[in-house]
């Protein structure tokens, strides 16, 4: 008998004013601005749920507009409220302007209509977490057993990734205790269910098919990029790209997991077929899955997993909420890849790579969606000049071996800045001015303090590659300043006031680190070493560092 239906279960964690608390799917959706952002287990777990929302909202608004009604470009069946006509390319335009008009309508009213959850009731036998015929984001014991053989073992130490503990490893310092590692209760297990489906690795080795190549997961190769507004709300609407028509999504039907005829369609939908809708994206599945549906809470959590195969990567702008990286040469190249983000580097030292500035970048498709609503906003009151928003970057990081892949941990990183600062795009604009402080400061503490660390390292007689923990240490230094520069930053400023003020706050705290490395120095930095061209100690070198300082 099916059971714990997550349209009615308490299982999404959101912050709200005081506590974090757990709700269900339609409470999300009936009253997402009383909450202030999604608050699971990890950032990268809140990262794969709210997909599922967002694939909810595309293949929702799809079909009908803000009062519930159908665009009218293609039938729409009433018994389940699926598209059952194409739209026509001749109808593309004026489909797209209803898509933009729509979303202005649900962002005034602040709330999303209940044609949402009208939809959901149509769909609530797709959501049970336990079911033997159409259990959610799983398959059934008969189709496992058809295409790979039963499939192997994963346990609640494996699913669970904030112990990652596999059968020949123990995990130290886990948030669970040694008797618990097994053990997972329902909630728990509906939010690592999906994030499993977005991060796993390849070190199972049960397989459906015989494909080139086996999926870890497709957010786990993701350099996540997403937008945060001041409640719940606000965040899904900035990340629903209504209207994204990469890879021709608006002429295609979205077509989330949870509509497939069959378990077995779906499969081979995503994996035979290829993906060509965002909400097929955003709930697409990297392993077949079974759970008894039987279990209960005092058994030990075990599920049975096979491999299914990889999503193209190459130029794969259907997805939105990621930066890429471009390949000038190897096996990839000329095309565009996903790039996970760097976990020794704050995410502003990348900012070209967020906001698609620069040769050989291109703009993750939630910031240029971003730019599309900034003009939107000439026309239509949505108080976006009002707003600071938060540029926040996920991934998952991987242990580095090629044969499994293991999750190991995940990065995190927010930007402030003001709404109509993020969008003013022009050839001056603040993107492109922010950007160029960015390399300038690059530039300065290359020609700088780089220059006085490996002088300093030579009279050491040390190898001068250790310089680099030097600069990665005095890039941790003024992290917060340049936080709170660029979150200072208002579209009136004046653009070379703001970068000179920049300037000097730079050149002050690379003066401080020196003075603090000079200050603790021993009698070999003072006696030096001979060169070619005199004596070489700590004296010298800071001299000529305060030289080029000054002409910097």
């Amino acid at each position: 008998m099916p059971r714990y239906n997550l349209l009615d279960e308490k299982w999404i964690q959101v912050a709200s004013k005081d506590a974090v608390e757990k709700i269900s799917i339609k409470e999300l959706f009936a009253g997402a601005a009383k909450y202030k952002e999604l608050a699971g287990d990890m950032k990268t777990q809140d990262f794969a749920v709210m997909r599922v929302m967002l694939a909810i909202l595309h293949t929702v608004f799809s079909r009908f507009d803000s009062n519930g009604d159908s665009h009218g470009f293609f039938e729409v069946d009433k018994e389940k409220f699926l598209q059952t006509g194409e739209l026509k390319e001749s109808d593309l335009e004026d489909y797209e302007d209803a898509l933009y008009q729509t979303w202005v309508d649900i962002w005034n009213a602040k709330e999303f209509p209940k044609v949402v959850e009208e939809y959901l009731e149509k769909w609530r036998e797709r959501f049970f977490l336990y079911d033997d015929k159409y259990p959610f984001f799983q398959v059934t014991k008969e189709v496992i057993e058809k295409d790979a053989a039963g499939g192997g073992e994963f346990y609640g130490k494996n699913i669970n990734r904030l112990v990652s503990e596999s059968n020949n490893k123990q995990a130290y310092f886990s948030p669970k205790d040694e008797s618990y590692k097994e053990y997972i209760v329902d909630d728990e297990l509906a939010r690592w269910l999906i994030t499993l489906q977005g991060y796993i690795g390849t070190s199972d080795k049960k397989k459906v098919g015989s494909a080139k190549t086996y999926s870890k997961g497709w957010l786990y190769d993701l350099g996540g990029v997403y937008l945060q507004g001041n409640n719940l709300f606000e965040t899904l609407m900035l990340n629903f790209v209504i209207a994204h028509n990469e890879n021709n999504n608006l002429l295609k039907t979205q077509k989330p997991c949870w509509e497939a005829e069959t378990i077995e369609k779906n499969v081979e939908y995503y994996f035979h077929n290829g993906i060509d809708n965002i909400a097929s994206l955003y709930t697409a599945w990297c392993r077949e899955i079974f759970i008894d549906p039987n279990r209960t809470k005092e058994d030990k959590f075990v599920c049975f997993i096979a491999k299914l195969p990889e999503i193209e990567h190459s130029n794969a702008f259907l997805e939105p909420m990621t930066v890429w990286k471009y390949n000038d040469t190897g096996e990839y190249k000329d095309k565009y890849r996903p790039r996970k983000h760097d976990a020794n580097k704050s995410m502003w030292r990348n900012f070209g790579l967020l906001t698609g500035v620069g040769e050989g970048t291109r703009k993750p498709g939630v910031i240029e969606w971003l730019n599309k609503l900034g003009d939107i906003s000439e026309s239509e009151e949505l108080g976006f000049n009002k707003e600071n928003i938060k540029l926040c970057a996920v991934c998952m990081l991987d242990d580095g071996n090629a044969t499994s892949w293991a999750p190991i941990d995940e990065v995190e990183d927010t930007l402030n800045l003001k709404e109509r600062v993020l969008i003013d795009t022009g050839d001056n604009g603040w993107i492109v001015r922010i950007n160029k402080t960015i390399t300038d400061t690059k530039a300065s503490i290359d020609r700088t303090l780089k220059i006085f660390i490996k002088d300093l390292l030579d009279i050491r007689n040390m190898e001068k590659s250790d310089a680099s923990k030097y600069i990665e240490q005095f890039y941790f230094r003024i992290d917060l300043s340049f936080r709170n520069w660029i979150e200072s930053i208002d579209i009136d400023n004046d653009k070379d006031t703001k970068e000179v003020e920049w300037q000097g706050i730079l050149k002050k705290a690379i003066k401080e680190y020196v003075d603090e490395l000079v200050s603790s120095s021993g009698l070999r930095d003072y006696k030096g070493i001979e060169t070619s061209t005199g004596v070489k100690n700590i004296a010298t070198i800071y001299n000529s560092f305060l030289y080029r300082l000054n002409q910097n």
